[in-house]
C-alpha cells in the first residue's frame, strides 16, 4: 500500500508506550545507520520504544553516532511494528527479511527508484539520502530533533549525497543540511570520520586497486577490482572500501565506473556509479538495483567473464 508520510507519522505518534523494530539493510552504509538512528532518537522522544537491528556488523566509521553500538545483530523480543529504512525489498534485511513480516504493521520508508513496496505501508520518496525522508517523517509526527539525532541523520544527508556533490542534491537537501546543523548536527566531525579518517591498511589497499583500474571503451567505462587477497595482503576490511569509487568517477573520460568486490570464489558484489547512464537498469539485468546513477548487484562466474558480461550489458545502456 502506498501511504503520504503524514499518514505514516500519524500512525507512530499513536504508538506512544508501545514497541518498534527498526530494520537497516546489510552492509550499512551511513544513509541506513544515521537514517534508523536518528528515527530511533525522535520515536524515543514521543515516547515510542525503539530499537535498531541489522544483520551485518556496523562499521567502525560509524561507530561515533550516539547509539550505533546498541543496534542489535540477535533478535530480542516481540514488537508492535516494524519499519525498514533505506531497504528496496526485503531480501536486503539478509537475516531478518522474514523476521520483518512477523508483525501486522509494517512500514517501508525509502528513496530507491527500485523499492518493491512490501510493507503494509509504503513511502518512497525521491531524495538524494533515505535521511531527508526520515527527517520529514520525524518532523511531521512532532519529534523534537535533539543533536544525536540531527548528527545522525545528517551523516545519512552527507554520505548519500555524496557530501553535496552527487546531481541528486536539490535545494531541499540542502535546506534539511541547514536545519540538522542549525538544530546541533556536528557537521566537522562527520567531515573527518566519513571523508579523511583511514587506517594505513586502507590506504595501501586504495594504492593497490587504484593501480589496477582497467578502461575500456575508450575510458568511458572504468572498473575497479578489489580480491580477497588484497584485501589479506593490505589487512584492510572490505567495509573500509566505501568510497574509492568515487575516485574511479573523478577520471574525466570515466562516464560508468564499477566496483568489483569479491566476495567468495567466483562470487563479487558490484557497485555502479554512473554521470549519465542509467546504472539502475544494468543492475537489475543481474538483479540487482537502486538509484539512476548509483546501483549494485550480486554476480557470479570467473573474473574475466564477469568483466565481459557488465561491459556488454553497460554498453547497451549508454548512450
Amino acid at each position: 500500500m502506498k501511504t503520504s508520510l503524514a499518514a505514516i507519522a500519524a500512525k507512530l505518534k499513536n504508538m506512544a508506550g508501545k514497541r518498534v523494530a527498526v530494520f537497516l539493510h546489510v552492509r550499512p552504509d551511513g544513509d541506513a545507520v544515521g537514517g534508523a538512528l536518528g528515527l530511533r532518537f525522535a520515536l524515543e522522544e514521543i515516547g515510542v520504544l525503539c530499537d535498531v537491528y541489522c544483520a551485518d556488523v556496523i562499521p567502525e566509521k560509524f561507530l561515533f553516532l550516539q547509539g550505533a553500538k546498541e543496534i542489535r545483530r540477535e533478535w530480542n523480543g516481540k514488537y508492535d511494528a516494524h519499519i525498514a529504512v533505506d531497504c528496496s525489498d526485503a531480501a536486503r534485511m539478509g537475516e531478518f527479511g522474514g523476521v520483518f513480516f512477523s508483525v501486522k504493521e509494517t512500514y517501508n520508508i525509502d528513496h530507491h527508484v527500485s523499492n518493491a513496496r512490501y510493507a503494509k505501508y509504503n513511502y518512497v520518496g525521491d531524495t538524494a539520502s533515505n535521511s531527508e525522508n526520515l527527517f520529514d517523517l520525524c518532523e511531521k509526527m512532532g519529534a523534537h530533533i535533539l543533536p544525536p539525532a540531527a548528527t545522525a541523520f545528517l551523516t545519512g544527508v552527507i554520505t548519500d549525497s555524496g557530501n553535496f556533490a552527487h546531481s541528486n542534491t536539490t535545494a531541499m537537501t540542502l535546506y534539511i543540511a541547514a536545519e540538522l546543523k542549525r538544530r546541533g548536527a556536528d557537521s566537522q566531525t562527520i567531515n573527518y570520520k566519513m571523508f579523511k579518517e583511514q587506517t594505513a591498511a586502507r590506504a595501501k589497499l586504495f594504492g593497490m586497486t587504484a593501480s589496477e583500474i582497467r578502461y575500456f571503451e575508450e575510458g568511458r567505462i572504468g572498473i575497479m577490482s578489489i580480491t580477497q587477497k588484497m584485501l589479506e595482503e593490505s589487512g584492510a576490511k572490505a567495509e573500509e572500501t566505501e568510497g574509492f569509487i568515487d575516485f574511479l568517477m573523478g577520471v574525466n573520460t570515466v562516464e560508468v565506473g564499477m566496483c568489483l568486490m569479491e566476495m567468495k570464489d567466483k562470487n563479487y558484489k558490484v557497485s555502479f556509479r554512473s554521470k549519465k547512464t542509467d546504472v539502475n537498469a544494468v543492475a537489475q539485468v543481474f538483479g540487482g538495483g537502486g538509484h539512476k546513477l548509483a546501483s549494485g548487484c550480486m554476480i557470479g562466474g570467473y573474473y574475466e567473464e564477469v568483466v565481459d558480461k557488465l561491459v556488454s550489458v553497460c554498453k547497451r545502456y549508454m548512450e
